[in-house]
């Protein structure tokens, strides 16, 4: 049965390779996808020296048409790993070696399933007022991913591209070449919700929980990486649950100036 759904999905992939595979998943078979990728605690936070795939040059565009290709020329990051301020997107890459050295368990923060994973310390203390603020405005929040290493990038992108059908198009819309992941930086939280069972994908976007997150993240030193409606900006398709950290005082100059954070990081670096 699991080969033929696969067959099934390939084909529709062939035929429209703007589809989003994991939006259209029922949320428990999505869990069992992700499990062994998303786990984070269960690998070691030593950097296994794993070469991407290779795929072939594409050529970036800004404009709509193209908005989810790499550039030719891809540099290394301006910024530390470790700078809140670190732009990492699909034109610039951190290391592979790049870990963070303060990376703890997420659960530190209270936040449900934190247990599983792994973020930075600096953003603990905020994610842990986040939590309880919400708590308080009875939102439920739990934490689907964190920080990731170069080798589960690697082994998450061609997992993408292989549910994909192999279309490395319909993949960088939705998923992050090694070393591109913000994910490394162990300040990009995934969140979800008890009102989805913890789902991850399209769905989340239509919680109290997303529209708590989308009022009130900021103001935590949170904001949203790839929002709705600037998918030629960022280069990929929205994500509800995907948040970075990068402090109260830059969250907060993000929130009044009204632009999206890939501009504001952009001007930064």
């Amino acid at each position: 049965m699991g080969k033929i759904l696969s067959t099934i999905v390939a084909f529709i992939l062939a035929i429209n390779t703007n589809t989003v595979v994991y939006e259209q998943k029922s949320i428990d078979k999505e869990r069992q996808s992700r499990v062994v990728l998303e786990n984070e605690i269960q690998e070691s936070v030593v950097v296994d020296e794993i070469v991407a795939i290779k795929s072939p040059t594409i050529s970036y565009s800004s404009s709509s048409s193209g908005w989810w290709t790499y550039p030719s020329d891809i540099k290394g990051t301006t910024r530390s790993g470790d700078d809140l301020l670190v732009l990492v997107n699909k034109e610039y890459q951190l290391p592979s070696k790049y870990t963070p050295s303060d990376l703890v368990s997420a659960s530190l923060s209270g936040i449900r399933k934190g247990e599983s994973f792994l973020l930075r310390n600096i953003l603990i203390n905020d994610l842990k007022e986040l939590v309880t603020a919400a708590t308080a405005d009875g939102i439920d929040l739990s934490i689907r991913s964190g920080y990731r290493s170069y080798s589960t990038q690697v082994s998450t992108y061609n997992y993408w591209l292989s549910v994909n059908g192999g279309s490395i198009s319909a993949t960088d819309k939705i998923s992050a070449r090694a070393g591109h992941s913000q994910h490394q930086l162990g300040t990009a939280v995934d969140f979800s919700s008890s009102e989805i069972q913890d789902g991850l994908g399209g769905v989340f976007s239509s919680t109290k929980a997303s529209v708590w997150l989308a009022n009130n993240a900021w103001k935590y030193g949170f904001v949203i990486s790839y929002p709705s409606g600037y998918e030629s900006v960022t280069g990929y398709n929205y994500e509800s649950w995907h948040y970075r950290y990068i402090g109260k005082t830059y969250a907060q100059e993000v929130h009044t100036s009204g632009i999206i954070l890939e501009l504001y990081l952009r001007s930064k670096n």
